[in-house]
């Protein structure tokens, strides 16, 4: 059995996801976390996990959304952090991709959610891209207040940031693109984190692997994820997934059974 790590279970998509989570055991899996990307979502989210118990959500504001933030969500996160089934604050962090990108906002409520996170005590997921260098130095400025680990979301990095992060307590989770076939850079970088470090997750409804890339995601298909690292080590699929399961148990220690 695996836990998808990190899915949105409240996109339109799923119409409510029922059929999806009535599936859940169906599909080998064990627990999913469904993950907030502004305050919205994440109160759906909690909806969600509320009414189902093999489910878990984050909440948090997703960097491109916190750019269209006007008002202080501090007290309103922080509140949403104190229900039973939320298990982090995410996802957050920087995202850099786009040309509009308001770089001075994105950081000033990275900080803001950073708040959060030292308030509430719980782990952290992190969303970074094309943006390692400034999350770098918001991480130095903030690690103190990270109290209950962090996983790096989705991880498209370097080894070098890899170990670095590992290095720090903090998780490496990885999605469908590591099964694409242009996805050179992530063999070496698997073979050289600790075990004890690695995650898997679907991003569900984005970053469906190979051979779906391109479609609608499901958390069903961390599997083809799981299976593709069981590759790269030279070990069954099952040692993987119960080896990410246990790791899961570990970041996320309010979904502990």
């Amino acid at each position: 059995m695996l836990i998808d790590t990190h899915a949105h279970l409240t996109d339109a998509c799923y119409g409510g996801a029922d059929d999806l989570i009535a599936a859940m055991k169906t599909d080998g899996l064990d627990k999913i976390i469904t993950v907030g990307y502004d305050l919205a979502s994440s109160r759906a989210g909690l909806a969600i996990a509320a009414a189902h118990r093999d489910v878990y959500c984050a909440v948090g504001v997703h960097p491109s959304n916190a750019q269209a933030l006007e008002a202080d969500i501090f007290d309103a996160l922080l509140s949403l952090t104190q229900a039973e089934k939320a298990v982090a604050v995410g996802e957050i962090g920087l995202d850099y991709h786009y040309d509009d990108t308001d770089r001075d906002k994105q950081l000033r409520w990275l900080n803001r959610q950073l708040d959060v996170v030292a308030a509430c005590g719980l782990p952290v997921c992190f969303h970074v891209r094309d943006a390692y260098e400034d999350t770098q130095r918001a991480l130095d400025a903030r690690g103190a207040d990270i109290r209950g680990g962090a996983v790096m979301h989705c991880f498209s990095g370097s080894k070098e940031t890899a170990l670095h992060y590992a290095d720090r307590g903090y998780y490496i989770s990885f999605a469908g693109a590591v099964t694409f076939k242009n996805a050179n850079k992530f063999p070496e970088i698997i073979r050289a984190l600790p075990l004890d470090r690695i995650l898997v997750e679907t991003d569900a409804p984005y970053l469906s692997p190979h051979p779906f890339r391109g479609e609608t995601n499901y958390p069903k298909r961390v599997a083809l994820t799981a299976q593709k690292i069981a590759e790269i080590l030279g070990k069954d699929f099952e040692e993987i997934a119960a080896l990410t399961r246990q790791n899961a148990y570990r970041a996320f220690p309010k979904m502990r059974p």
